[in-house]
């Protein structure tokens, strides 16, 4: 376990954001990957995120990154309920104000996984 999170939002960290569902009459509690970087994160009111999902069968296979417990250095009181898959191609820009918890860091060698999948997703 890792200790208590730093005070801005790093790169790379797992956290709980609330999302409306279609119809935006409820909302529902899901994990977000952060992709912008930490100084970005300090100065904006804004992180850039990527999907995390339990539906593992879901989106374009070819560019999920499996994820499960063991892949994040949890935060006290962090968590991952099942195990997961990261799609970096589903981004989205949102406030800060929405995060609900911090869960952890990616460890590095899923960073790189991630960053892999990037790089052949933009052609970088």
């Amino acid at each position: 376990m890792s200790p208590d999170p730093p005070k801005v939002i790093q790169q790379w960290e797992v956290v709980t954001m609330d999302f409306p569902f279609t119809d935006k009459t409820q909302k529902k509690t899901r994990p977000v990957l952060v992709i912008s970087n930490t100084d970005f994160n300090r100065i904006s009111n804004s992180l850039v995120v990527v999907q995390i999902s339990t539906n593992l069968n879901s989106g374009l296979r070819e560019y999920n990154v499996e994820l499960t417990e063991e892949d994040i250095n949890l935060y006290p009181r962090g968590y991952l309920k099942k195990k997961s898959i990261i799609k970096p191609y589903i981004v989205f820009s949102v406030a800060k104000g929405i995060v609900r918890a911090r869960v952890g860091l990616l460890s590095s060698e899923k960073v790189e996984d991630v960053k892999r999948v990037i790089r052949k997703l933009y052609r970088l």
